[in-house]
């Protein structure tokens, strides 16, 4: 018997959904590098008071700055996610999600006023976002007032969470923030060191000149000071460009810090060379300096003509769990040049489109502020599931059989959980170490959390 809305959302209550069957995520079909495979459609022909109206997401990333360098990454993973909502799960509501063109914006300061008027009238409330920090600040006002609700990919730095930014409870972020790369910096700075180390609790900072690497020096100060540490030295550059490193390095020397943070692009290899070679006297190095290197250094090094071993005591990241197959296989299937590149922020981009899409369905509706009230819930429910279509058949069965639940969404990026202020309070990170030769070794997986 055909349920009527007025019924299910009786049912509901303020639209948390219940559970039915939960369907094994080891029966999704592999990706590989042939043609997609066909899964089985959602039961059809029952009226489910699903809304008539397609859900449209929109998406928009950077081809200067700091986010640049994962551009091609995030934006092809975002059209993958729609592509494996429609294609193999049959869309949302039993219509195709759609969207338009993913804009990039090409200059730092563009107004995007227009895009997000154009958007409003093609019907869009939902945007995956993967600009940076300044100019997500500026363009949030805009999205709030279009109520869309926003899920960012890239950015970290508290400005955004600034009260001064009127984002109406519509943006969430599923990157770590500086608030948590701080916590594990100042951890590591006071772990302790050796005779040719820092005093504990110390720390030397390098960053870009941007609101993200101010962000994680004031995060760090705000830990360090109450605790008796310090910043000892505090550098900041035109990204990309460090300057005189033999200079920089005699003055990270000089202040002989606990750990040194480099919070930059590949060019913190030249640093590091740097440091090496001044450190180095027959063979052995006066000071054992660990490094901590933000994602965009987290790169291949062993080309860079760096003095040897220059490399191996740096630590870098990535946000995110393991690199599943599926995953790197549906990257490379879209772009080869991945593999060398890598996939920085290509899960989140691709688990954004999907947590939108749940949680439209969650809440029966398109609209931006409904699918904002339900963007947590699906991050936390009751059912744990790996994939859209399992989790979204697991909230149709229920509806079928006139139950409730929740899902607990675990995609490519590992499971989260987002805090009062709609960031990621517990999630997952890959670190990097580097051979001598500045090659990236195999990650390992390592969580991080904020507390309550």
């Amino acid at each position: 018997m055909a349920i009527s809305r007025r019924r299910l959302m009786r049912g509901l209550g303020i639209g948390a959904l219940g559970v039915g069957a939960f369907s094994a995520c080891d029966q999704l079909p592999s990706r590989g590098r042939g043609r997609r495979q066909a899964t089985t459609p959602p039961p059809t022909g029952v009226a489910l008071g699903e809304p008539e109206t397609p859900l449209v997401i929109a998406s928009i990333g950077a081809s200067h700055g700091r986010t640049a360098q994962w551009e091609r990454a995030i934006s092809l993973a975002v059209q993958e996610a729609l592509t494996d909502v429609d294609a193999r799960w049959d869309g949302l509501f039993g219509q195709e999600v759609t969207g338009p063109k993913r804009h990039v914006q090409e200059t730092a300061g563009e107004d995007l006023a227009g895009v997000v008027a154009d958007w409003q009238e093609q019907g869009v409330t939902a945007v995956v976002s993967s600009l940076d920090e300044d100019a997500l600040v500026a363009v949030m006002p805009l999205f709030a007032e279009a109520g869309m609700v926003v899920i960012d990919v890239a950015t970290a730095g508290m400005s955004v969470r600034d009260d001064a930014v009127q984002d109406a409870g519509l943006l969430f972020r599923l990157a770590p923030s500086t608030r948590a790369i701080a916590g594990l910096y100042a951890e590591e700075a006071w772990s302790g060191s050796s005779d040719r180390g820092g005093r504990p609790g110390t720390v030397a900072i390098v960053s870009e000149d941007t609101a993200q690497g101010h962000s994680l020096r004031d995060e760090m100060k705000l830990i360090l000071d109450p605790m008796s540490g310090s910043i000892v030295l505090e550098s900041f550059h035109e990204p990309g460009k460090l300057g005189d490193v033999g200079k920089l390095a005699g003055q990270i020397i000089e202040k002989k810090p606990a750990l040194l943070v480099v919070h930059g692009g590949p060019e913190s290899g030249a640093l590091l060379s740097a440091l090496q070679d001044a450190t180095t006297e027959n063979g052995r190095s006066d000071l054992q300096l660990p490094v901590r290197l933000s994602p965009g250094g987290t790169v291949d090094q062993s080309e860079a003509g760096l003095v040897a071993e220059a490399m191996t005591r740096a630590t870098g990241y990535e946000p995110g769990g393991d690199l599943t197959e599926v995953h790197v296989n549906m990257m490379l299937n879209a772009d080869s040049t991945l593999q060398k590149s890598g996939y920085a922020y290509s899960q989140q981009a691709y688990d954004a489109v999907v947590i939108l899409c749940l949680a439209a369905y969650q809440a029966l509706s398109v609209e931006g502020t409904a699918i904002a009230a339900q963007v947590p819930v699906v991050l936390t429910g009751a059912e744990e599931c790996e994939d859209y279509g399992t989790c979204r058949s697991a909230l149709r069965d229920a509806l079928i059989a006139g139950g409730t639940t929740t899902v607990s969404y675990q995609g490519r990026s590992g499971a989260i959980e987002l805090g009062a202020d709609r960031d990621a309070r517990t999630g997952q990170l890959r670190t990097y170490s580097f051979t001598g030769t500045g090659a990236l070794e195999a990650p390992s997986t390592t969580g991080f959390e904020i507390p309550a």
